[in-house]
């Protein structure tokens, strides 16, 4: 489910290996419940988000769609139609933009969090990107089409938080910076400040019946 941000793109800049979640790791940290609880990290990547996760106690499942990435503690499972008991937590890390079905995948995510459960979303809005980003990305001026074309099969941050709002509360949402997490180019942090977002909701209360 979740690809880090490779070489292809082709950038001008030096690619890094970036700290373990960057800043997504604060904002994950102030917003989970405390542990134990039970934690599902949807598009786990390698798994290192996990690890540290139930090093601190949590009870963490980890799930990713890329067999490849199969070892002790991922299960290799696509969050559209995943099934398990309720959770405290579900966590979408850098991963929810390339899930192929995003209304299924919130769906399956409501069902599996319990009532006043928690989903945290630490993403990337590909569409906020402007000509001085792309052009600074690639070296190169008039690169805004190429970063289009590089990020087209993505979801976009607002049709993210859209599909989000729709099915949830959002109690929080914030603009954050993205790509200085990968790229050895400390200056882009301020260039790029908007092009992460980092988002928590709850499931809408369900309505009762009148008696």
């Amino acid at each position: 489910m979740r690809r880090a941000y490779t070489s292809s793109a082709q950038p001008a800049v030096v690619l890094m290996a970036p700290a373990p979640h960057g800043g997504g790791m604060d904002f994950i940290d102030d917003h989970l419940p405390p542990g134990p609880a039970r934690v599902l990290d949807a598009g786990c990547g390698d798994g290192a988000l996990a690890d540290r996760l139930r090093a601190r106690g949590y009870e963490v499942t980890a799930i990713d769609i890329d067999p490849d990435l199969a070892r002790p503690g991922v299960r290799i499972a696509d969050i559209c139609g995943f099934r398990d008991d309720p959770y405290d937590a579900v966590i979408f890390s850098l991963s929810l933009h390339h899930v192929a079905d995003l209304d299924a995948a919130l769906d399956s995510t409501g069902a599996l969090l319990r009532p006043g459960g928690r989903l945290l979303l630490d993403e990337f809005a590909h569409e906020c990107a402007d000509e001085s980003i792309a052009d600074r990305f690639y070296a190169a001026p008039g690169s805004l089409p190429r970063w289009r074309e590089r990020h087209r099969e993505y979801h976009a941050g607002t049709a993210m938080v859209e599909a989000v709002a729709r099915r949830f509360a959002i109690t929080s949402l914030a603009r954050v910076p993205y790509l200085h997490r990968y790229l050895e180019d400390a200056s882009l942090r301020d260039a790029e400040s908007v092009l992460g977002l980092q988002l928590v909701a709850e499931p809408r209360p369900t309505a009762r019946p009148p008696t």
